[in-house]
């Protein structure tokens, strides 16, 4: 087994989310693709090579409404703390708004890292660390420029869950998985603000509010785990639950312990069968992981998987692909525009992604 994969590559949060203000969550919830503003966009503003930080916007802004700090409290005014020229934004000299140094991010005395390829290291930290160093944009754009994927609808494909939650009956959704499923750097988990829940609680949010029922929600995973010990362990993990839909999010651990695409699948297939062994009605929504930090060892099999989940749809499975949503982001966004711990975790922009995403397949109009 890797050595990387032995390192747990999670560390358990025990505090728990914030209160949330509801308007809040909703506005998360908002999908990226849509309308012609995005909110909260996180951003990492970097300084190479000694030169001003800078960084990359998702979208070309019409107008840059705001740029504040993770935590949203604090905001920072154009002109003395940062511009936007070249396709870029630019912290200004004597800009209070907070960056990093390229020096800082591959230092080789710094005491939390991993290796680098081609030598040296990278910086990887827990918690709030990363969230706290990164900058939040709202601002105006053209519509219809995203070009990655977007959610569809597929009631059709998850007849029975989508049968309760026409009917407005109570419906229980169980996610299972590895440290990105458990919530991990995601703002209310590191007791950080502005306190985002993770991404399973934002789904659960999501499809209560647009269906109007009852959504119960169980989180079985856990940080460092692989597809090998969901399958082991499958029944403690979901079949005793006995929930109507499970979401099974493996992978970033399996790519960097080199398992091969016929394993995983072999695995998550046992999983299903086994789920399904106990409930014929059990359906599924399978996710392919989002990608390591590139410069890193934790690169592997991620890509692969994607395929792998493809092969396993069909009638009450299906797919949400994650790892082309990230790839899509990563054309215009730096790694740590994105991450939470700058190795193999979201931040709290991704994590709105992946509910985004996610929720999507199940809500049929007005997303």
């Amino acid at each position: 087994m890797n050595s990387f994969f032995k390192l747990a590559i999670f560390i358990s949060f025990f505090s728990s989310a914030n209160a949330q203000d509801p308007a809040f969550v909703k506005e998360s919830l908002k999908p990226f693709w849509k309308g012609k503003m995005l909110h909260n966009e996180s951003v990492m503003m970097i300084s190479r090579q000694g030169k001003p930080a800078e960084a990359t916007l998702l979208f070309k802004p019409r107008r840059i409404i705001s740029i504040k700090n993770a935590g949203l409290n604090i905001e920072y005014k154009r002109g003395v703390d940062w511009d936007y020229k070249d396709g870029k934004l630019v912290l200004l000299p004597g800009s209070s708004a907070i960056f990093m140094k390229d020096t800082e991010l591959y230092s080789d005395t710094a005491k939390r890292s991993f290796p680098k390829k081609g030598g040296g290291k990278i910086l990887f930290a827990e918690g709030a660390f990363f969230h706290e160093k990164q900058l939040s944009v709202t601002y105006k754009h053209k519509k219809g420029i995203w070009k990655g994927p977007v959610p569809v609808f597929q009631g059709e494909n998850l007849p029975h869950t989508y049968g309760l939650l026409k009917k407005k009956e109570a419906v229980h959704i169980l996610l299972n998985g590895d440290s990105i499923a458990a919530g991990a750097n995601a703002s209310g988990r590191s007791n950080a603000a502005p306190y985002l829940p993770d991404w399973g609680i934002l789904i659960q949010e999501s499809l209560k509010n647009y269906y109007k029922t009852e959504i119960k929600f169980t989180n079985s995973a856990v940080g460092g785990m692989d597809s090998e010990w969901g399958k082991k362990n499958v029944e403690d993990l979901i079949v005793k639950h006995h929930p109507d839909l499970s979401i099974i999010a493996f992978g970033m651990n399996d790519g960097t312990g080199k398992v091969s695409p016929a394993k995983f699948k072999a695995n998550i297939s046992d999983m299903i069968n086994g789920v399904r062994k106990d409930n014929p009605n059990a359906e599924f929504i399978l996710v392919a992981t989002m990608l390591p930090n590139p410069e890193s060892f934790f690169t592997g099999t991620q890509p692969e998987f994607k395929k792998a989940l493809e092969e396993l749809t069909g009638p009450g499975i299906v797919l949400v692909d994650m790892t082309e949503v990230h790839r899509e982001l990563l054309k215009r966004k730096s790694y740590q525009d994105l991450t939470g711990n700058n190795i193999n975790h979201p931040n709290d922009f991704l994590i709105r992604w992946y509910a985004q995403e996610i929720a999507g397949v199940l809500m049929q109009t007005g997303y």
